[in-house]
């Protein structure tokens, strides 16, 4: 059985190590003194930008023309109000997908470093409680990753996140009955439609276990929401009530652009 040490003997053998082997954070180069993030410092970590009210109902992407004026209701924007998602109810993103969170996804994902999982995860918690309507969800799905893809990455990042947002969700329980059934390129190496070409059909539902339920998928950054669609249209074809997606990230456009109209 692993010996348990008192807290202050693992905090002073951090420091031992942290004056050896020096840490920086990766998007600064300011050098660390805490453990607790392991990548980044509390500045660059805390003004990664996060997505707040007003955003669209829909697709989950804030409204920069009015931000910061107060204004506490959601509502769609124009392009969700011509063209919804017949497979997705709501997408949510808990921050932009720029800055220290970005740098923390990629590293999570392509670097192995699992432990990012722990503060990207609170991210995607923190909203939940904040935005969602937590005792709606019977289901938390993670995006699943190719058999294949997983046993060389070493883990799914989709399941991980799910497990830390899994305590925001009092009547959820993990469900990993959907599955991607046949190998896909890197999303991030594609643009536009060849996005959606490389996932349509990818995935699918083994059992009933989804059949009258409401599932929330569970992804680290929505880009086109190519993947998402694909994933929300399996779980529908399965029998799942209806579909929500919440992810750590969104990719939006320029605050600044004016991509989007006001209030219908």
């Amino acid at each position: 059985m692993r010996a348990q040490w008192p807290e202050w003997v693992s905090d002073w053998a951090a420091s031992v190590k942290n004056l050896i082997f020096p840490i920086f954070c990766k998007e600064c180069g300011e050098r660390l003194f805490s453990e607790e993030n392991g990548y980044f410092c509390a500045h660059c970590w805390e003004s990664s930008p996060r997505i707040e009210r007003p955003f669209c109902i829909c697709c989950g992407k804030p409204h920069p023309g009015l931000a910061g004026f107060g204004m506490p209701g959601n509502y769609p924007c124009a392009e969700c109000r011509e063209k919804p998602n017949r497979h997705i109810r709501r997408i949510y993103g808990a921050a932009r997908y720029e800055g220290a969170v970005e740098a923390a996804v990629k590293l999570l994902k392509f670097a192995g470093r699992e432990r990012l999982a722990k503060p990207l995860g609170a991210l995607i918690l923190d909203f939940a409680q904040r935005e969602l309507d937590v005792e709606s969800y019977d289901l938390i799905v993670p995006v699943p990753l190719h058999k294949v893809r997983e046993r060389d990455r070493g883990f799914n990042q989709s399941r991980l996140l799910a497990r830390e947002a899994l305590p925001a969700f009092p009547r959820a329980r993990l469900d990993e009955s959907l599955r991607r059934i046949r190998p896909t390129r890197t999303q991030s190496k594609l643009k536009g439609p060849e996005r959606h070409a490389n996932v349509r059909g990818a995935f699918a539902v083994s059992g009933d276990a989804v059949q009258g339920k409401t599932a929330l998928l569970i992804d680290d950054v929505v880009t086109t929401a190519g993947t998402a669609t694909e994933c929300a249209a399996a779980l529908r074809r399965a029998g799942a009530a209806l579909v929500d997606v919440l992810a750590v990230a969104l990719a939006v456009p320029d605050p600044d652009a004016p991509w989007i109209s006001g209030p219908p």
